[in-house]
């Protein structure tokens, strides 16, 4: 199966694109030439700059698949309610015109659904390397992954209760396991109903390849997968989510969840259930997973 994928940027694309791509056995561009497209047998258009291919994919006469992960502009459309965000899904799925889109999130399909577009749903694979590591008898780290810009006021407040504590906040470890609990939080424009509902999660994943704990803000993506931790809205919820963190017998035990739910997210996983879905649009059937 000849598989180009088209897209563009940093963080999504290089998970979605360039490794899934790697794995799939396919070609990762974001310059697509005629030999590329005459070469394809399935196109896969990653985020909006993919999406800005898609007069060329239909022209190549090849069944294009849109990967909508992160599909709207950041952070200026962040703020939009539901009925804002479907009207722009609508219109940018018209542009596109994909045989099938795959969703970040199940929400993310279900919105694909409300508005008559056949959808798959796709989740994040971990970061290569992380397999779950064993709980430490006492809390020396707490970690963020990710643009530090994305926590607003939470990086204050993390930074103060870790140090109430006794403990180290670290931004971007270089290996996640140095930390004994994982936050994954945004605030300001950086939040709101899209990043809620079609966020694909990506740190939720990563902490449960890791084994450890994450303190998240509810969204469908946590709904979805399930992470051992909590979920907060206030600052008064972080810190008593910490304190219940302390203890070490919750976090062995979230260690051992972590176990189960980690081999559903490897890059392998993933792109099984990539190479279905391609397979199925190649056919002309909805979905193959």
């Amino acid at each position: 199966m000849n598989v180009l994928l088209v897209g563009g940027g940093q963080g999504s694309w290089t998970m979605r694109g360039i490794q899934l791509g790697r794995a799939l056995g396919g070609r990762s561009t974001s310059s697509p030439t005629r030999a590329d497209w005459d070469w394809a047998e399935v196109v896969v258009l990653v985020k909006r700059s993919g999406a800005r291919h898609a007069g060329e994919a239909r022209a190549a006469g090849k069944p294009v698949v849109w990967d909508a992960v992160d599909c709207w502009g950041q952070p200026s459309q962040n703020g939009y309610d539901e009925r804002a965000a479907l009207d722009m899904l609508r219109g940018l799925t018209i542009s596109v015109a994909p045989t099938v889109a795959v969703a970040a999130t199940r929400a993310q399909a279900a919105a694909f659904a409300a508005i008559g577009v056949p959808s798959c749903y796709l989740p994040h694979h971990s970061w290569d390397g992380l397999e779950p590591a064993e709980a430490r008898a006492a809390v020396s780290a707490v970690a963020y992954q990710g643009n530090p810009g994305y926590l607003g006021r939470w990086d204050g407040i993390l930074a103060r209760l870790c140090r109430d504590r006794g403990w180290r906040f670290a931004v971007n470890p270089p290996d996640l396991r140095e930390a004994d609990l994982l936050v994954a939080l945004r605030d300001g424009p950086w939040d709101g109903w899209m990043p809620r509902q079609w966020k694909s999660g990506v740190k939720l994943v990563n902490a449960v390849a890791a084994g450890r704990p994450v303190i998240a803000q509810p969204s469908a993506a946590h709904a979805e997968i399930g992470p051992p931790g909590s979920t907060v809205e206030t600052e008064a919820q972080l810190a008593a989510a910490l304190d219940a963190w302390a203890d070490p017998g919750p976090r062995e035990a979230a260690c051992e969840a972590c176990r189960r739910l980690a081999p559903a997210y490897t890059l392998s996983a993933v792109a099984e259930a990539y190479a279905k879905i391609l397979r199925a649009a190649m056919e002309g059937r909805t979905c193959g997973n």
